[in-house]
């Protein structure tokens, strides 16, 4: 796997022709999103991971008008993985949550 800053940095990358963009992040049971559109999006990474997510791919959104439509991509590590592509695709059933998961604010622990 690649580091984690390579991967911040592929999103904000295509993030430049994108709506929203976002890194999903895989744990054993739920799914957790780095926004291209937050503040610090490596730190927020690297506490998934450290917490044992697993960078999987991008979510990639595209607005017109009033019209959003959702893409995915695999990161080259899982691009060949059957299974991360299935996973991939069915969270963009989800798209109008995940995008307002995007509003919401994250809070960063404070170092004491």
């Amino acid at each position: 796997m690649r580091k984690t800053s390579d991967l911040v940095n592929e999103m904000l990358k295509e993030a430049k022709t994108a709506w929203l963009v976002a890194i999903v992040v895989g744990f054993t049971h739920e799914t957790k999103f780095v926004f291209s559109s937050k503040k610090h999006p490596l730190e927020l990474l690297n506490q998934f991971v450290q917490d044992g997510g697993a960078p999987v791919g991008i979510l990639r959104f595209e607005k017109e008008n009033s019209t959003v439509q959702g893409f995915y991509r695999p990161f080259a590590e899982y691009e060949k993985e059957e299974w991360v592509q299935q996973y991939l695709a069915g969270l963009l059933e989800n798209a109008e949550e995940i995008i307002a998961l995007s509003n919401e604010s994250h809070t960063f622990p404070r170092a004491s």
